[in-house]
């Protein structure tokens, strides 16, 4: 059970972290603590599985890679194995079975073109004879990342929407080392040390480096990832419904929105078009918020799919700058 001190650490890990030579000092003086008891609390999040990782990723887009997100039908007793299959992708990055009275499981990836990617969830699925299911390319993303505001029990994330044109990471003339680097820090006195030296930059400036990086889409927010069990958010839910691209980028101005994205139908059957996220303690807060997100966009019909179980455990420690 977190204390008050300690929700609000991880409130500023989340939603605040400074990028500057001593960051857990910077985040001891705002919450009028020890930068010791600071770095020791963290450390002892990231032992016990609350805190992910402290860092950044970068945007598929960046990487040239396209991503769509596939719901397939598959019998009950065969979910796990089927899941297995599918996981075996190492571009696979969700996969979850929710509760639609058709296509109960459902997952995300990743290729080099849409044709590629069609191609190798077509050829597995076909190989597990699976028959009936539904290819949804990403359009336009929106926005990704989800925080956990601790105090209200919800997912809240306020930020910009993603840019639509997104450079190639090579454009940076950053190493990669750099980018692997940035995604997770150490948790010492001063992390970014090595990380301003792979980039040939003062430590000083590096603040400015990430954030023109974030402006241009090539990484998004930097921020500590925590573990949503493990802080008391248990439901999450995927709303879906047919919008305007405009109406779908709305969507993620509004904070307790995560993972919204734009996408069409590539391959089968599917009336909707606009997808995001709700993360919660309880499904009484994400119906609340659901609830209150449609009467403000003015939307009627739409369709709710609970997460059921997440299929893909092992999803924190899926790099995202894999060598393909």
């Amino acid at each position: 059970m977190l204390d008050h001190n300690e929700k609000r650490l991880l409130m500023e890990l989340q939603y605040n972290f400074p990028i500057v030579r001593r960051p857990f000092n910077e985040l001891a003086n705002r919450l009028g603590v020890s930068e010791d008891w600071v770095l020791g609390k963290v450390r002892e999040f990231v032992r016990s599985g609350v805190i992910r990782r402290i860092g950044a990723l970068v945007n598929y887009r960046s990487r040239g890679l396209v991503s769509a997100l596939v719901g397939v039908s598959v019998p009950n007793e065969l979910i796990n194995d089927v899941a297995k299959v599918i996981n075996s992708d190492n571009q696979v990055s969700h996969n979850f079975v929710r509760d639609h009275p058709r296509y109960n499981v459902w997952f995300v990836t990743k290729a080099r073109s849409k044709d590629e990617l069609v191609s190798k969830v077509s050829s597995t699925l076909s190989r597990l004879g699976l028959r009936d299911y539904v290819i949804l390319t990403a359009l336009r993303t929106y926005k990704i990342d989800v925080k956990f505001d601790l105090f209200r029990g919800v997912s809240r994330t306020k930020a910009p929407p993603l840019p639509s044109d997104v450079p190639p990471i090579e454009s940076t003339g950053l190493p990669m080392e750099f980018f692997r680097a940035l995604r997770s820090i150490e948790v010492v006195s001063e992390p970014f040390n090595k990380i301003a030296t792979i980039a040939g930059i003062p430590v000083d400036e590096l603040g400015n480096l990430v954030s023109r990086l974030m402006r241009l889409g090539v990484i998004r927010d930097f921020y500590a990832t925590l573990d949503s069990e493990k802080v008391g958010f248990r439901e999450n839910a995927m709303v879906v419904f047919k919008a305007s691209p405009g109406l779908c980028e709305s969507v993620a101005l509004i904070e307790e929105a995560t993972h919204v994205v734009l996408r069409e139908v590539t391959v089968g059957e599917w009336p909707y078009n606009c997808y995001f996220m709700i993360h919660g303690v309880n499904r009484g807060v994400v119906d609340d918020a659901i609830n209150g997100i449609m009467r403000r966009l003015g939307i009627g019909k739409y369709e709710v799919l609970y997460s059921i179980k997440n299929l893909l455990p092992e999803m924190p420690s899926r790099l995202e700058l894999t060598s393909t």
